[in-house]
């Protein structure tokens, strides 16, 4: 059951991946669809309307899933993303593309927040960090076929086959996810113990104290993980030129920042599951600060090289240490409302890190202080895990002991 779970996790989240990369692959396209003659502006809006989405579906759909299942929740909003990229794939003008863009964007922000408490309830004690870093894999998986697709299939303006491929994915997804998905056992016994969860489903403990302060916490480091994910995804190879590298070796840093992230983010994930979330999420914020200031120093290739997996590991992997430390901190009926909640705010981060990247840049720094700047959201992010204390994480107070699982450890807090 859990290997079917882990498989299908990474499944669903390569469809979150191929999303990612995708308006990004089709934005030239769309830049010489003459019918349409979208200025770069109008291409900047509408790439704005799936982050938008995301946001209000991780706010909304939290509740749902710690009411009606994690298992219904993940198919609903794979439904929601096939459908929106087959209206995008479709769409007649402008207008009809944008508001299936916003579609998709509800789609994939609702699945994360439905799929990641199922994952962490579903992995033993001692892998929960290893489980939820393994289905996140598949966000890699899943932007690298969007760009194969991309470069393989499309020509002159044909950014249509993009969009249904993607859907294609989206539909094969959902009979193998209905078959093989299973619901969580710890929701399961929730849903029918002595204790229900309540109309609102979690939101209500979520936002309220002595929740609330943890989760402000919590959506202030998401915030920052997303604005480091998002920042140098867009503007490293920028950022590289600016400090005076060619075009190809910054493309070269932005392959091995992920491919950090990605190998670097399983070797942390193993470390956490033995010595617990916080002072590994700390560490990772600093070390990202670290190696993004470091790229500023000249050295050769294979320093460079190797700091910028290390960079990749801190700044990139750290969210998925975040996510398993949220879920830790709630109690099973309040579980994906809280991931829902911080997710959703968080998704502000991911609208502010391209942002703030191209201010730095247009402000025409010295190339030093650019890299310098980058930095400050991952020390911000250390500040705000350091914040979280034995003190603002509950004991649950007023909940039988059936609220958490045995198998469910809290998480320390060191």
């Amino acid at each position: 059951m859990r290997l079917k779970a882990v498989v299908i996790g990474m499944a669903v989240m390569a469809l979150e991946g191929y999303d990612l990369v995708a308006f990004g692959a089709t934005t030239p396209l769309l830049h010489r669809y003459q019918p349409w003659g979208l200025s770069l502006s109008a291409l900047g809006v509408l790439g704005s309307l799936t982050p938008v989405g995301m946001l209000f579906g991780a706010l909304l759909v939290g509740q749902l899933t710690d009411r009606y299942g994690r298992r219904r929740t993940t198919l609903v909003s794979l439904v929601l993303v096939s459908l929106g990229m087959f209206a995008s794939a479709s769409a007649l003008n402008p207008q009809m593309f944008g508001a299936s863009r916003f579609v998709v964007g509800l789609g994939v922000g609702a699945v994360y927040p439905a799929m990641a408490p199922l994952i962490f309830e579903l992995a033993p004690a001692t892998r929960k960090n290893l489980f939820s870093a393994i289905v996140q894999c598949g966000i890699t998986i899943g932007g690298s076929l969007a760009a194969m697709v991309a470069n393989v299939f499309l020509h002159g303006q044909d950014f249509r086959l993009e969009y249904l491929v993607g859907g294609g994915i989206g539909l094969l997804l959902l009979p193998m996810t209905y078959r093989w998905l299973p619901e969580s056992p710890a929701y399961q016994r929730k849903s029918h113990g002595t204790q229900s969860a309540p109309r609102d489903g979690g939101m209500g403990l979520v936002l309220r104290p002595p929740y609330v302060g943890t989760t402000a916490l919590f959506c202030g480091m998401v915030a920052c993980s997303f604005v480091l994910i998002f920042g140098m995804n867009t503007w490293l190879p920028q950022l590289m030129q600016a400090a005076h590298y060619p075009l190809g070796s910054s493309l070269t840093f932005l392959a091995l920042l992920n491919l950090g992230a990605t190998v670097g983010g399983l070797a942390i994930a193993i470390l956490a599951d033995r010595a617990g979330s916080k002072g590994l999420i700390i560490a990772c914020f600093v070390v990202a600060a670290g190696a993004i200031v470091g790229l500023s120093i000249k050295s050769s290739s294979a320093i460079l090289y190797a700091t910028v997996m290390i960079g990749g590991a801190g700044a990139l992997g750290v969210q998925g240490l975040i996510n398993v430390y949220i879920a830790r901190t709630y109690p099973v009926y309040a579980r994906a409302s809280a991931v829902g909640v911080t997710l959703g705010i968080g998704r502000i981060g991911a609208i502010a890190g391209p942002t703030l990247g191209g201010w730095i840049l247009a402000a025409d720094f010295a190339p030093r202080w650019n890299f310098v700047l980058f930095a400050m959201p991952a020390l911000l992010g250390a500040i705000l895990t350091l914040a979280i204390g034995s003190k603002n994480i509950p004991q649950h107070a007023g909940e039988s002991p059936v609220m958490r699982p045995a198998e469910e450890p809290a998480e320390s807090v060191q």
